[in-house]
């Protein structure tokens, strides 16, 4: 070890320039004072205490390494120099290394176990080696929150400013393990900076870009580590592991766009299957087979996976979209506002998300009206023909003169003609349909214009309104009142004309469901 020389009076005893590399020292001007100790051991290099002394500044200047090589010097000229194997113990102490700490500790205990300072480094040692080990004990369980707070317990006891890289590699695991992208990215660049060929500190740095779903690079930086140590397996697993979540998914988009939507959902599934902590990743995975499931019109299990994503990455807003287009699709419109709401919260100049909020509150407003459809029990996407049977057996089924006395009954039957009158009539079908009775009150249960009798639509369908063909007299009372000619409808055998149950006129174009959302395939 060299350090340069100050200019010091040649006259001068190796003992005084010791004298004022103490009195250097004591006034806290450390760099000053190594010089002097350097020039005492030039002067007298087979003295203990000069290289204990230099060794206890280069210690105040956190030079640990350069220190622990005076503590050793000095022990190997005087083997009973407690003070230097105690201040070799601190150095490596500092350093991380714990079981050569621990046997320079031993030496100055076997020199005097009853010293005092002894004692309290010994006791510290103690402390730091329980931390670590509970430490090493919640990293193999996985705990990397409680093995991050046994770390920073331990650090406490050394200089917190210069923790050793070893402890930093630690740092970040638990930062890694805890997900936490930002500080394990902060402590593994501060790392790389230390030593660009560590191949403990590419691998991490190629587990933080693994985690934050970016394969690429964390596959050359595993190659990187691999060129510093061939036989670094872990770097090595995930190479492996990275380049099969690649194979898979990008055989999942292919699929997608060629619309193979069962080939694409298997894929997608077998790459969540290979890693279960990539949550990043795994996320996108969901949200990819969730657009799948879309296609397939398999809405309730693309909401589940939707779920799933989020669960992984509440920020993952694409999934929000996706998830409320589900919503909408199962009829949940409460959801989808709220989910369409989130979106423009986070992105209010969003001018898609907006309309599709818009959409989305419309659709709630309308739902929270009577649903005709449901009253008629047809789908929205009924034919006229599909429409007026529904109508014509459950009018039938609840007309009053059948059901004497049953306030149920009428109440159905006065619910039934409501949605017959709405849904038979073009005009107001399609102001039902695109909530534009919304503004008037239409379809609100609250009655028709005009305040329509039931009995009056009863009779006016089958008269011949509802193509069913003659009932005998048109609107001449209810057809319950004695009952018809023949013991059933005319037109023979109980029927209706053209033979059995068909209708006249069946053949009304399918409409199509009131709106189309959109996929948004990640």
């Amino acid at each position: 070890m060299t350090h340069s020389a100050m200019d010091v009076d040649p006259t001068l005893s190796a003992e005084e320039i010791k004298a004022k590399g103490n009195q250097e020292f004591k006034a806290g001007n450390y760099n000053e004072a190594v010089k002097l100790y350097s020039e005492a051991i030039e002067a007298s290099p087979k003295t203990a205490t000069y290289y204990a002394n230099r060794a206890a500044a280069l210690t105040m200047q956190g030079k640990y390494k350069e220190a622990y090589a005076d503590c050793r010097s000095a022990t190997e000229l005087d083997p009973t120099n407690i003070k230097a194997f105690l201040r070799a113990g601190k150095c490596q102490l500092n350093l991380g290394n714990l079981e050569e700490a621990t046997r320079q500790y031993e030496q100055a205990y076997q020199l005097d176990n009853n010293n005092a300072q002894t004692q309290r480094e010994c006791q510290t040692l103690q402390s730091v080696k329980q931390y670590i080990g509970q430490m090493e004990a919640f990293m193999n369980g996985n705990q990397y929150g409680l093995a991050g707070n046994s770390l920073d317990r331990a650090i406490t006891f050394i200089d917190s400013e210069r923790v050793p890289v070893k402890w930093n590699i630690w740092k970040a695991e638990c930062a890694l393990g805890q997900k936490k992208w930002s500080e394990a990215s902060r402590l593994v660049n501060y790392l790389v900076r230390l030593d660009t060929q560590n191949p403990d500190v590419l691998y991490l740095r190629a587990r933080v870009f693994y985690g934050q779903g970016d394969n690429a690079k964390a596959i050359a930086l595993c190659l990187e580590a691999l060129r510093c140590d061939p036989d670094f397996s872990k770097a090595r697993v995930l190479v492996k592991k990275a380049r099969a979540l690649d194979t898979q998914k990008d055989k999942g988009n292919a699929a997608f766009k060629s619309n193979n939507l069962q080939e694409a959902y298997d894929a997608y599934s077998s790459a969540l299957e290979i890693d279960d902590q990539n949550d990043v990743l795994n996320a996108k995975l969901y949200s990819n087979r969730a657009a799948v499931l879309q296609k397939l019109k398999k809405f309730d299990e693309a909401l589940e996976d939707c779920n799933k994503a989020l669960k992984l990455d509440p920020d993952f807003n694409k999934v929000y979209s996706r998830r409320a287009a589900c919503h909408m699709e199962l009829e949940e419109y409460e959801e989808a506002v709220k989910d369409y709401r989130h979106l423009t919260e986070i992105d209010a100049g969003n001018r898609e998300y907006r309309s599709l909020l818009q959409k989305a509150e419309l659709e709630l407003k309308k739902s929270q009206r009577k649903d005709y459809y449901k009253v008629l029990g047809v789908t929205k996407s009924a034919t006229d023909s599909e429409i007026k049977k529904a109508y014509r057996k459950l009018a039938l089924q609840y007309h009053p003169d059948k059901n004497a006395g049953d306030v149920k009954a009428e109440a159905r039957f006065k619910e039934v003609g409501e949605a017959y009158e709405i849904l038979s009539d073009s005009q107001k079908k399609a102001r039902y349909d695109s909530g534009a009775d919304l503004d008037t009150g239409m379809g609100m249960g609250g009655g028709f214009d005009g305040g329509v009798d039931m009995n009056d639509v009863f009779a006016q369908f089958f008269a011949g309104g509802g193509g069913m063909g003659g009932m005998g007299g048109g609107a001449r009372g209810s057809p319950f009142d004695g009952g018809f000619p023949g013991g059933g409808f005319p037109g023979g055998a109980g029927g209706f004309p053209g033979g059995g149950a068909g209708f006249g006129g069946a053949g009304g174009s399918r409409r199509s469901a009131p709106g189309n959302f959109s996929f948004h395939f990640g």
